[in-house]
């Protein structure tokens, strides 16, 4: 059943829906306090879809800017989440999750995917030399991570580059989670500007100090 719902805010409550327990429900009611809480939220729609027997998706329509750590709360919440997807272009995100009692056979596997090359004539001259090895490798996973070609621009700030991405397909959080645990030392914030339709990174030059590294383990929960 797909239920749109108009403008949302932290304190909505939801009705039963029909298809889900109440522990389904409430973890919705969660998602949405989290999500509603960040500025530019006042927008934000929401359908559930529960036909499927053993799971539900929730898509959050037109969402705020959230950073990674913001979906990394949203994976805490509920162990028997399958996975997050984010649609920069359609500016929605998905949530995809087991129902109450439906265990799953299988774990969450870690992602995996191949990296390539970054295309000959991609300009990097903003770049300065004893960064090119971690920015060039970021580039390298992220092309990995896609089948289709995206626009991106690396912008030189101080003590950061900022690497935006736009035209990219559909994300899965769990392969941005693991580039960002690969390049902990020099990710230091991961936004999903979905205003903008863009992914951004900020990336540490070499000679800016580590002032914190976030190293993410996962957790099972049960509810």
């Amino acid at each position: 059943m797909d239920s749109p719902s108009p403008a949302l805010n932290p304190e909505v409550k939801l009705q039963k829906h029909k298809g889900l327990h109440d522990n389904d429900s409430r973890f919705i009611e969660e998602v949405i306090k989290v999500i509603g809480s960040l500025d530019g939220s006042s927008t934000m729609r929401l359908k559930i879809h529960s036909k499927f027997p053993t799971r539900f998706i929730v898509t959050i329509l037109d969402p705020p800017c959230m950073t990674l750590d913001d979906m990394h709360q949203i994976f805490l919440m509920n162990g028997r989440i399958i996975s997050i997807k984010v649609d920069l272009n359609k500016q929605e995100m998905k949530i995809e999750c087991y129902k109450h009692n439906e265990e799953s056979k299988k774990k969450r596997k870690r992602a995996a995917y191949d990296e390539y090359d970054v295309p000959d004539g991609y300009d990097l001259s903003m770049v300065d030399s004893k960064d090119s090895k971690h920015v060039n490798g970021i580039l390298k996973n992220i092309l990995g991570i896609t089948t289709m070609e995206f626009t991106s621009v690396i912008v030189p700030e101080a003590s950061n580059y900022i690497l935006e991405i736009q035209d990219i397909e559909v994300i899965d959080v769990d392969y941005i989670q693991e580039v960002v645990q690969k390049y902990r030392a020099f990710v230091t914030k991961t936004t999903f500007d979905y205003p903008q339709k863009k992914l951004k990174l900020k990336i540490r030059r070499n000679d800016t100090p580590i002032h914190r590294i976030a190293n993410r383990k996962k957790l099972k929960i049960r509810r």
